[in-house]
């Protein structure tokens, strides 16, 4: 009984949202002020804030652009003899990846192009430390921090770079 009742209750707050959000977008289309989210444009409601599709660009592009630089570098280190050159080229390959990561998330996403460069930065470091963790490292908390933190601010900055490219 006390599920129905919520489902009811939940079952109206949303109508009444989804009629605010095409309230407001059809106040906005009227008026004839531009906006570049294409949702309220068209007069639908806006129900998400995140764009999964450019998150998903974000990561594919990041995972293989590390891949490929850190193999690059790090086996072009290691014929040079330099030492812990495949060390340098993982760290070189994770930081490039990052980047290009929060460039493409960025550049796809309609809106908030830092936020999403920050997501995909934190998922990939999320995926780097799982990686890392199942293959042995010891890596301490405080070196998890700080990729978290590394991740979240090159990726950002390289979504927001793009977004300002776009406009």
């Amino acid at each position: 009984m006390f599920f129905l009742l919520w489902l009811r209750l939940f079952d109206s707050e949303f109508s009444t949202q989804v009629s605010f959000f095409k309230t407001i977008s059809q106040t906005v289309v009227s008026r004839g002020i531009s906006v570049a989210n294409p949702c309220v444009a068209s007069s639908q409601p806006l129900l998400a804030a995140l764009n999964f599709g450019a998150v998903f660009a974000g990561i594919a592009t990041g995972a293989l652009t590390s891949s490929v630089v850190a193999l690059a570098l790090g086996g072009l280190l290691a014929i040079l003899d330099v030492d812990s050159g495949p060390d340098v080229g993982l760290v070189t390959g994770v930081l490039v990846g990052l980047a290009a990561a929060g460039w493409v998330a960025g550049r796809r996403a309609v809106h908030s192009n830092r936020f999403h460069g920050m997501v995909t930065g934190l998922t990939l470091a999320f995926v780097v430390m799982v990686v890392a963790r199942l293959g042995g490292s010891p890596a301490s908390l405080a070196t998890i921090l700080w990729l978290a933190l590394l991740s979240v601010v090159i990726a950002g900055f390289s979504g927001w770079l793009a977004g300002r490219r776009q406009a």
